[in-house]
Parts: C-alpha cells; structure tokens; sequence
C-alpha cells in the first residue's frame, strides 16, 4: 500500500513541478480574413433588409 501512495505523491509532485506559472501563448486566429468578410456581408445583408424594409413602408404610404 505504501508503495502506490508513494509513486502517487511522486507523480503529483512531477507533474506539479512541470506546470507553467506564466499564462500560454495567444493563440493565432485562424479564417481571420474569412471571418471578417462574413461579417461585413452580415452588416450589408441587414443593411439591404433595412433599406427594403424603408421602401415598402413608402410604397404603401404611397397608395393610401
């Protein structure tokens, strides 16, 4: 029983020892590009919508 204990403590405190104290590296963003145009295409897509939206409702102001 000693001996589990033993190898037990001994690997807590190896892998206790090999822990960073300084925060990992950023990591890289990846598809940044591809990303940023999807969102650009959102903001057009809800611009569009807007405007189709403002157009209607002076459609039919028009024909009251």
């Amino acid at each position: 029983m000693r001996p589990r204990i033993a190898v037990i403590l001994s690997a807590a405190l190896a892998l206790g020892a090999c822990s960073r104290d300084e925060p990992p590296p950023p990591v890289p963003k990846l598809f940044a590009e591809q990303r940023d145009a999807l969102d650009q295409a959102k903001d057009v897509s809800a611009m569009q919508l807007e405007a189709a939206e403002q157009q209607r409702k002076a459609m039919e102001q028009q024909t009251q």
